[in-house]
């Protein structure tokens, strides 16, 4: 939809696996900004295992609440949102600046609760997406729940929504378009400042 890339609505169930304006039909999107680090200059993807658990929204929160004592940056995102996979990187050097006061989690939202299209019919396309990703810490999460009724649980608008829970395991704040002025989620505008307030 022309004019609309930047703001990201709610997934719909459909067989083309739309989350936002990107439809990714059954292959994800080519992530330009997956190669490149934030800001510039190109950086070696991972070269072991991604680690992609399959988890459900109670299940992330258990997650959370195991980390007190540090910051969790919980990043909901998608390969059909191309927005996502823009900001995707900055996670990623969030948590290796801050790697002793921040715990980094990726939770993917590719299942859209088609039933011939399970969760691990879409496992493949995001373990691709992360494997071309910096070598990283990050503890990545596969949602087990349909995208629409995750949104719909959590009352969210669209992705990405990136949650940052302080050090008390509490809820201190989450991005989403809703609360962005319109600009989008973005890591170095919104949540960096956050974080470093958080870790002081």
């Amino acid at each position: 939809m022309p004019g609309t890339q930047d703001r990201p609505t709610r997934p719909e169930k459909t067989d083309s696996n739309s989350v936002g304006q990107a439809s990714a039909g059954d292959q994800p999107s080519d992530a330009k900004s997956s190669d490149a680090k934030p800001g510039g200059g190109e950086v070696a993807a991972a070269t072991g295992p991604v680690d992609l658990i399959e988890a459900n929204w109670n299940e992330l929160q258990t997650l959370v609440g195991e980390q007190k004592g540090k910051v969790v940056v919980v990043d909901v995102w998608s390969t059909a949102c191309e927005p996502c996979m823009k900001e995707f990187p900055h996670l990623i050097t969030l948590h290796q600046r801050l790697k002793d006061d921040v715990v980094a989690i990726s939770f993917d939202v590719d299942y859209v609760g088609i039933k011939s299209k399970p969760v691990a019919y879409y496992r493949e396309r995001v373990l691709k997406f992360l494997g071309s990703q910096p070598e990283n810490k990050v503890l990545h999460r596969m949602c087990t729940m349909a995208a629409d009724d995750l949104f719909t649980e959590l009352d969210l608008g669209s992705i990405p929504a990136i949650y940052v829970y302080g050090r008390d395991g509490t809820l201190a704040k989450r991005f989403d378009i809703s609360n962005s002025q319109g600009m989008g989620v973005s890591y170095e505008n919104q949540v960096v400042p956050l974080v470093n307030e958080l870790v002081k």
